[in-house]
This record gives C-alpha cells, structure tokens and sequence, in this order.
C-alpha cells in the first residue's frame, strides 16, 4: 500500500515536470518568434542624394528630426551641386533617392531605370531674377554678350524660354554652361558673363556687384519650376516598403517646415553653410508638399513637348510611364488626385 502511495506520488511529479517543461519550452519558442519579428522590423537602408541649397530643405529636415528613422528609414545623405547631379548619381547607382526639377528630370527620362513618386516643392517665379551687368538694362542687350546658365539644369530651359520671349536666337548670344552656383556668380563678379537667372541666398550676393542690375525675373516669361521626387526603379522592386515610409518621412519633414520655417531654416542653413535670413525668405515665398495633381502633371508635360521640339531633351517615352502611384497612394491617399485618364 506504501509502495502504491509512492508511485502515485512521483506519477503526480513527473507530471508536473513535464507541464512545466512544456511551458518553459512554449515560452522560449514565444520569445524567438518575438525576436524574429522584431528582427523584421530593422530599418531599410537607403542613399539619398541632396544638392547645397534650399531645394532638398525637406530631405534636411527629415534628417535632422529623425522622420526617416521614426518611419522606419536608415538614411545616408550624398552631397551634390544640383538637383540633377543626383539624378545622375541615382543612375550611376551611387544613390536610390534624387529630387530634380522637372525639366531636369525629363532630361534623364530615357537613360534609365527612374520613376516618379510626387511633388517636392516650388517658388515663386517673380522670385529668381535674371541680373545683367555693365550698363546692359534690358533682356534685348543681351545680344553679342556672354551669359551664364547652370548645365543640365531647369535654368537652361528658363533660359532658352527667356530668350525666346525676347525674340533672342540662341546663336545670338554666347552661353556658358557651370557645374556648380559658386562657379557661376564668380564668373559673373570677375565680368566673364553679363547675366543670369539668380534667386535665394544666389541673389543676394550676385546684387551686391558693382554695376549689377535686375532687368527681369521668371514671370516674365512665365515659368516656375517644380521639385520632385525621384528614384530608382530598383528600389521599388527590391524594397518595396521603402517608397511609402520615404514619402511619410518627407510629409512630415514638409509639415515641420510650412509650421515652423525659422527652425527648419536654421537646420538647413547650417548644413548648406547658407545664411539662415536668405534661407528663411526662400522658404517664405515656396511651397513644402508632398502630393501629385493633374497640374503638377501638366507642368511636366508642357516642358515636355516644349523641351523636345527645341530639342533641349531626348523623348521617345510615354511620361505617364514614368510615374509610380502606389507609394503615394498607400502613404497619403487623399495627396494623390492625378488622374493618368486625364493624360493621352
């Protein structure tokens, strides 16, 4: 009868060791699966390429208030001159993330694997100024002169539509292309060129040389560029989660901006080494969003047609197969009202 008490007994005990063997064992695989999902979780790697001026302020803010780490973004920000050297970059495969103009973008349309995912930002035209010097007081005293344009650029197809505006043939005068803005105002200080386009922190320096004069601005002509984003094909196939987290990184770094302009203009002025005043007025007289409309889209495809019949730009693609939706869509559906049926 003992004997059958105590077997029972180291029954009941092994049973228990097993429960609680079975629980301990539950728990462990509990907590690899939690491991294995927080490992899920890492943030996605991704270059970004910026230019030195307040074109990329969104991308800066971004940054420096860890939107793209809060979304889910490791970020690495190349420096470059222009918007357009980061379209190149991105082609180059030295970056994922550019942001152009439009005409700049268009230029780069048909080299490769980009895509379009939204609007950035734009000014206001009366705001970039077309400054002459020695004596020149009018657009038509252009003629005979040399004159200043930032390569590859929208300012080239500013220029061409300046010109033309003016009934100026392109052969009339001598253009000097520049790969970065600090080239082009020394040239215009030394007297190497008798205009160009300026505007921003640009503007304040170029107006400060002895015998400089404001004969024009963009509106003029009419035309104010738009900034937008731009990536690489490659991105979306291989991080598809990527593109939206960018964008709500960026709509957060936009709203940051539009509510609070002074700091965002003392982040970016301090990385672009600018003058947080001059950066300030800029993004006073600009427009911070991340969206996509059908205006925003028509402004492309005019400089399209416009571009490639004065053969400043290769064609030979549709532009409605260059835009990509459905980050937008998924990140801030109600900033998407482009509709492509709108377009042939």
């Amino acid at each position: 009868m003992k004997n059958k008490k105590l077997s029972l007994i180291a029954v009941f005990i092994v049973g228990i060791m097993l429960i609680v063997t079975g629980c301990g064992n539950s728990g462990a695989k509990s907590s690899a699966d939690n491991n294995s999902t927080s490992g899920s979780q890492k943030p996605i790697p991704v270059r970004f390429g910026v230019d030195a001026s307040a074109f990329s302020i969104e991308f800066q803010v971004a940054n420096a208030k860890s939107y793209f780490t809060k979304n889910g973004i490791q970020p690495q920000l190349v420096n470059f001159s222009y918007g357009i050297d980061t379209i190149n970059a991105a082609l180059a495969d030295q970056v994922d993330v550019g942001l152009a103009a439009d005409f700049a973008a268009l230029s780069r349309f048909n080299s490769g694997d980009l895509r379009l995912l939204s609007f950035l930002n734009t000014g206001k035209a009366e705001n970039t100024k077309y400054v002459a010097r020695d004596g020149i007081t009018s657009p038509e005293q252009l003629k005979g002169k040399s004159i200043g344009v930032a390569r590859a650029t929208v300012g080239e197809y500013a220029l061409a539509r300046y010109l033309e505006k003016y009934n100026i043939k392109s052969n009339e005068v001598k253009i000097q292309g520049f790969t970065s803005t600090a080239e082009e105002i020394a040239a215009f200080e030394r007297g190497d060129i008798k205009g160009g386009f300026f505007g921003g922190v640009d503007l304040d320096k170029v107006v400060q040389t002895p015998g400089a004069k404001v004969i024009g601005t963009q509106a003029d002509i009419p035309f104010q560029s738009r900034g937008f984003l731009i990536v690489k094909d490659k991105l979306l196939k291989e991080k598809p989660e990527a593109a939206k987290k960018i964008i709500l990184a960026l709509d957060e770094a936009a709203k940051f901006i539009n509510a609070n302009p002074e700091a965002a203009a003392e982040i970016d002025a301090n990385v672009i080494h600018a003058p947080k005043d001059g950066v300030l007025r800029s993004l006073k007289d600009s427009t911070q969003d991340i969206r996509l409309n059908d205006d925003d889209v028509k402004q492309l495809q005019d400089v399209y047609d416009y571009a490639t019949k004065n053969n400043l730009i290769k064609g030979g693609f549709n532009l409605k197969d260059k835009i990509v939706t459905d980050p937008l869509k998924q990140a801030l559906p109600s900033k998407l009202t482009y509709n492509p049926d709108n377009f042939k």
